[in-house]
């Protein structure tokens, strides 16, 4: 609350009195903003970055608290905290890329087309499915020597 107050006072104030009165009233969105399809693409993909963000900052915590000391039991809290974190984030991001690609056929005519934003997006989809394999399928917990 105290961090996010201030910038929320701040971009209120400069959208009062920086911007000119034409951006300040609302207009009618370009038709290709105009779907259900973004709206449900762009929650689902905030959702899935949020609990992403928590699972990794979880494991980087796992990984400060083991850095002397091998295992204790805030430690195993964390690791299976960050792994569930981020088993909820995983299918938020599938889902939201999904809807991204349907958004993007309806409105442009093609599902990818490799900008940076649909790319990156799915490296991260990439690096967290690696996680998520090697989790399951190794049995990977707490930390390796």
């Amino acid at each position: 609350g105290t961090i996010i107050s201030p910038i929320a006072l701040f971009t209120n104030c400069f959208a009062t009195f920086s911007l000119p009165k034409a951006m300040q009233k609302a207009q009618v969105l370009v038709p290709a903003l105009q779907s259900n399809w973004l709206m449900m693409h762009v929650t689902v993909m905030m959702l899935s970055y949020t609990a992403l963000l928590c699972g990794s900052l979880l494991a980087i915590s796992f990984l400060i608290v083991t850095w002397k000391k091998q295992n204790s039991t805030i430690a195993n809290t964390l690791d299976n905290l960050s792994y569930r974190i981020l088993g909820i984030g995983f299918p938020l991001l599938t889902i939201g890329i999904l809807s991204g690609a349907v958004w993007a056929n309806e409105a442009w005519g093609s599902y990818w087309s490799w900008d940076p934003k649909e790319t990156w997006a799915f490296i991260t989809w990439l690096i967290f499915a690696i996680y998520l394999h090697i989790r399951i399928t190794k049995g990977w917990k707490g930390r390796k020597p």
